[in-house]
């Protein structure tokens, strides 16, 4: 991966909707050239997708919480398919140490997460971090791009 990648993937990160000709614009490549480099990107997976951000809370999510889930003598792939079923876990990490599994939730109301909370606990102990800021949003890993 070259500079002229890393400036599209940057460019792409920060607003996937960008035309093509915009991209060749800030990367300094004819549209061919970005076109034929975004999929040549795709086709090695390093693009996965392109998604629209949205804020939960404005779609009547507003409350954001972190649930870690410890499993209990359980079969985990069970687990994890009834927590793929459970709508509010909008990410969920297997993770090491003695938590299984890490959740972002996004929720309603309390009595929501509350109903949440005592359904995953059927399957081990929860501690539950209610978010209440974001001071580093989602983003790249150091991707500079050269000049």
């Amino acid at each position: 991966m070259d500079r002229y990648d890393k400036k599209i993937l940057l460019a792409l990160h920060e607003n996937a909707r960008i035309s093509f000709a915009e991209l060749a614009r800030r990367v300094n490549l004819s549209a061919p050239a970005v076109a034929d480099r975004v999929e040549k990107l795709e086709r090695a997976g390093v693009i996965t997708g392109y998604h629209a951000a949205i804020d939960p809370g404005r779609i009547g999510y507003p409350i954001h919480c972190l649930i870690e889930l410890t499993a209990k003598h359980l079969d985990y792939y069970a687990v994890i398919e009834e927590v793929r079923s459970m709508h509010q876990i909008v990410e969920c990490f297997s993770v090491t140490g003695s938590t299984g599994l890490m959740m972002r939730v996004v929720v309603d109301t309390m009595p929501s997460l509350q109903a949440l909370i005592a359904r995953l606990m059927q399957f081990g102990d929860t501690k539950t971090s209610i978010v209440i800021d974001m001071p580093v949003p989602a983003r790249l890993p150091q991707l500079q791009a050269e000049d």
